[in-house]
């Protein structure tokens, strides 16, 4: 797999998250006690800190820039900022763990990891999982599994996903194929923020649809197995794609490249859109850059909250645009070799 990692799958898989869903025995999904609320909170957390550093953040407590900068990050979904009144996140100091409580599902638990790394974060995750079902009776049937909140979680309550740039099968027009493909395997393929979001700047999320009657391990082989199988049809694509107009890609990302070094000011879907040619070139080996991940690392660095959060105050849409120019200037013409 070091191997693969290292070549197949460089700069086209860009994250793998584990995602756990987890309610209470004897006890609503949606839990309305202020009190009780409340109460769950604190054992969740004492569970946690057993494990590791943990920040404790109430919903309630947070403006609407910081829960949306959360989300950006995807520390936190929509449906906890919904329920702002009893919603809270556990989230640890590397940001690579966090615990949603009060959810869709009662317990969210999330793991986040660069490159196709779902073993290792579904071991991270679980034994999260292990610490919190020490401290609280998980509703659990012996026939069904884990019971959630939305019947397609049932079973294993497990969602594991991986963030794909898949430029080569957008631009030719294979990602409807790709989509009906994954179906049949009981996968499917959306947007950065899950169900019912638009890809961003070529970027799609691969997750298992089906968590009842199969283990942990298939879902897990499954998903792997299909992104590995995308990233080489991405490759075939690519070869196919760009090799008969070298020139006009070329041409392509390096005008991308000086527009985001040298714009004054730069809108976040026109830097989507600039930066994924300037990505796409890099991995063709058309632009030098250092390292590609750090292409992504910015992308999340200069979303409209994230921006914000920065600086610590909510910018008018020509702050947010004059600062996102200057922050993507430096930052890639530092990367750039």
């Amino acid at each position: 797999m070091e191997a693969v990692q290292s070549g197949l799958l460089e700069g086209t898989v860009i994250t793998s998250r584990i995602r756990l869903a987890r309610n209470l025995q004897n006890f609503n999904f949606c839990i309305t006690n202020p009190q009780l609320a409340k109460d769950v909170v604190k054992k969740v957390y004492r569970a946690l800190v057993k494990t590791d550093t943990f920040n404790l953040y109430f919903a309630s407590n947070l403006s609407d820039l910081v829960l949306e900068g959360m989300k950006e990050r995807h520390l936190i979904s929509n449906a906890l900022i919904k329920n702002k009144q009893f919603g809270a996140a556990l989230i640890n100091e590397k940001k690579d763990v966090s615990v949603m409580v009060h959810e869709e599902d009662v317990i969210r638990e999330q793991c986040f990891m660069k490159g196709l790394c779902l073993s290792e974060a579904y071991k991270r995750i679980s034994a999260i999982d292990d610490a919190i079902s020490k401290n609280l009776d998980l509703a659990f049937d012996h026939k069904l599994g884990y019971l959630t909140a939305c019947p397609t979680n049932l079973g294993t309550g497990l969602r594991a996903s991986v963030m794909l740039f898949l430029p080569a099968l957008t631009e030719g027009g294979k990602i409807n194929a790709l989509a009906q493909e994954l179906s049949q395997l009981g996968l499917t393929i959306r947007g950065i923020y899950g169900e019912g979001t638009k890809a961003e700047g070529f970027t799609y999320q691969v997750s298992n649809e089906v968590t009842l009657g199969v283990s942990e391990y298939q879902i897990l082989r499954s998903v792997e197995e299909a992104v590995i199988r995308i990233c080489k049809a991405e490759r075939e694509e690519k070869d196919r794609l760009y090799s008969r107009k070298q020139l006009k890609t070329m041409d392509k990302a390096r005008k991308a490249f000086g527009i985001l070094t040298n714009s004054v000011l730069l809108g976040y879907e026109e830097f989507l859109s600039l930066v994924a040619q300037v990505k796409l070139g890099a991995m063709l080996g058309m632009i030098n850059i250092s390292d590609i991940s750090q292409i992504d690392d910015l992308i999340v660095m200069v979303r409209p909250a994230v921006l914000c959060e920065q600086y610590q105050r909510k910018l008018s849409a020509i702050d947010r645009d004059l600062f996102r120019a200057e922050i993507v200037s430096n930052k890639l013409l530092k990367i750039k070799e």
